[in-house]
């Protein structure tokens, strides 16, 4: 692991491809570093070289470099992890290269919002007052762009009206090497030093632009940027680090949701009789009849006089009909007794079928609801459970699954 103190510095260069970050490097006194000459990132990975006077120089892939399937968030994040892998907490110079560009607005203010997150976490530490735009051109370039995407950012991401770029170094730069024999700096055979005034270097003399460098970090070693790191939760995935050492994706739009559906019966069983009651005869009816009975009439007798006993008359009497649990004579009365017309059992009785309170259905008919096996609650009101709208996984233990921005608490 690199042994990287306070007393070192590192120097992090960060821009587009092709404007001269891994060329500086060299100037630093890095070696064996590879230099394009076009918009082709010669830079895929982050690389640290070590340098003359102690320190390192951190050269970083080109942001909205030239190949389409890169991607800025997911360089910023390697760039964080690598610079921490190897032990690397404190950044004394962040070279910022740009190539003046009145449609780079967009990407002007994307790198700012970079650095500026280098100082995330370091307390009221301004971030630009250790920054050096590195502008790609003449002494007559104009580097407003950038600095005015810094301010931009700066003021939103610090909640300030304060212009905390005021500090901010510029080096305008154009290499000799890259002029065409017709150029007016090749043509009018110009010293060094009067080269230098118009913002051109030799790259035959990397000591001149070292030293220009040198002169524009005074005070930067003994103010670090320092690398501190937070602890966050997302509230959307399970994410929980540095925001800017998230993993890349997260979720999407939330929706609520019913999780294990089952069809069921409404309310509890209960006992009914399904049809009404009436009025009923608890036994049956008996027939009227005659029957022979004693005759005391005085004709009786006297038969039974002159007969010496020997003849009994009798008389017929009928015996009318009734009912035999309540004795009522009448056979067309309605019922002593009140039951159910269903199961012909007394209206004290409990029910004969069993139903569902809710849907009145019985339980041999198919369920007609659908709830929560969960909640309990119907499938149409609101989800007991939360997931993502997109992949359907739980949102806190899933990691994201969509290019959406984390919701850091």
């Amino acid at each position: 692991m690199l042994d990287v103190s306070l007393s070192q510095r590192c120097i992090i260069a960060i821009g587009n491809t092709g404007n001269g970050k891994s060329f500086t490097a060299t100037v630093f006194g890095a070696r064996n570093v590879r230099i394009g000459h076009s918009s082709e990132s010669e830079t895929d990975t982050i690389t640290i070289h070590p340098i003359e006077k102690g320190g390192f120089y951190v050269d970083t892939p080109g942001l909205d470099d030239s190949h389409e399937e890169k991607d800025d968030d997911g360089t910023k994040r390697s760039i964080f992890l690598k610079m921490l892998e190897l032990n690397i907490r404190n950044i004394t110079t962040v070279l910022w290269f740009v190539e003046p560009d009145i449609r780079a607005k967009a990407s002007y203010k994307r790198q700012a919002r970079f650095i500026e997150s280098l100082a995330k976490y370091d307390g009221n530490r301004n971030v630009w007052d250790n920054t050096i735009i590195v502008t790609k051109g003449t002494a007559d370039s104009s580097s407003q762009g950038p600095r005015d995407a810094a301010r931009e950012i700066a003021q939103e991401e610090r909640h300030t009206k304060e212009d905390l770029t005021s500090n901010i170094g510029e080096f305008k730069i154009w290499l000799f090497e890259s002029s065409s024999p017709s150029n007016v700096f090749v043509k009018a055979r110009f010293s060094s030093d009067q080269l230098n005034e118009y913002g051109v270097f030799k790259g035959s003399e990397p000591e001149r632009i070292l030293a220009k460098y040198e002169s524009l970090m005074k005070g930067h070693l003994e103010n670090p940027i320092r690398i501190n790191l937070r602890k966050v939760k997302c509230s959307k995935c399970p994410e929980e680090t540095d925001p800017r050492l998230a993993f890349p994706k997260c979720h999407s739009e939330m929706e609520y949701f019913h999780p294990n559906m089952e069809r069921v019966h409404q309310g509890n069983f209960i006992d009914i009789h399904p049809s009404s009651e009436f009025h009923k005869h608890s036994d049956t009816y008996v027939e009227a009849k005659e029957k022979q009975v004693f005759d005391d009439s005085p004709q009786a007798w006297t038969v039974r006089v002159f007969s010496f006993g020997g003849v009994n008359p009798t008389r017929p009497k009928l015996e009318f009909g009734y009912w035999k649990c309540c004795n009522n004579r009448d056979v067309n009365t309605r019922g002593c007794k009140r039951v159910y017309r269903c199961c012909e059992r007394d209206i004290q009785s409990s029910g004969c079928r069993k139903i569902y309170e809710g849907c009145r259905h019985e339980h041999r008919e198919a369920p007609c609801l659908e709830i929560c096996g969960c909640c309990k609650k119907r499938s149409d009101t609101e989800g007991c459970k939360r997931r993502c709208s997109n992949c359907k996984n739980d949102p806190l233990n899933e990691k994201g699954c969509s290019e959406t921005k984390h919701n850091f608490n």
